[in-house]
């Protein structure tokens, strides 16, 4: 299907790879999330996209899913990314004798990050029980980006997410909702 539509392809990367997709709006939305951040793209059989990827063109796109056509094209459900982030680390520094210099501080470990992030309303919160009554925002990352659990040990503080200036505390970091993208609850960091 993918090659009898070439008058469809456009240009586009996958990770920074060059390809080719057809990009359409997913039909049945009825919310406005849906109608404006919810899109198919359908890519080649050797295309080398996969779930988590980066898809650019004149927009930017998380795919979330992948599934074949019965002609083995490679039929996605992408996100449009509306953020770029900064993650922070509270970390203490030290000298080259290893004693420490300072008190600890928060410290970029990634910057320039696209992502979606998504506020929690009440409809959400029934839609997903799983999140916690702090939670303010839903963020999707890819899962190469270094954002730790809040229970890590090695931490002595959650993370930090920058977004637009606003400081969040990670609160839950979810691997398997979706595959080869880190699910994020975030709750307003007041320090």
């Amino acid at each position: 299907m993918f090659k009898d539509f070439t008058h469809r392809h456009s240009p586009c990367t996958v990770n920074g790879e060059v390809d080719k997709v057809i990009l359409s709006r997913e039909t049945k939305a009825t919310t406005v999330l849906g109608k404006e951040y919810m899109y198919n793209g359908l890519f080649s059989p050797k295309s080398p996209v996969i779930p988590g990827d980066v898809i650019q063109n004149d927009m930017t796109f998380l795919v979330q899913t992948l599934r074949f056509t019965a002609t083995k094209d490679k039929y996605c459900s992408l996100i449009k990314t509306n953020v770029i982030t900064e993650v922070q680390r509270y970390m203490q520094e030290y000298d080259m004798n290893d004693n420490p210099k300072g008190k600890p501080e928060f410290t970029p470990v990634v910057t320039e990050v696209v992502g979606f992030a998504q506020h929690v309303s009440a409809q959400l919160k029934q839609e997903d029980p799983g999140l916690l009554p702090t939670t303010s925002l839903i963020l999707l990352l890819q899962t190469d980006v270094d954002v730790k659990e809040p229970s890590d040990p090695a931490l002595m503080s959650p993370d930090r997410i920058v977004l637009s200036g606003k400081k969040y505390q990670v609160d839950v970091v979810d691997r398997i909702k979706y595959p080869n993208l880190l699910h994020i609850q975030l709750c307003e960091d007041r320090r």
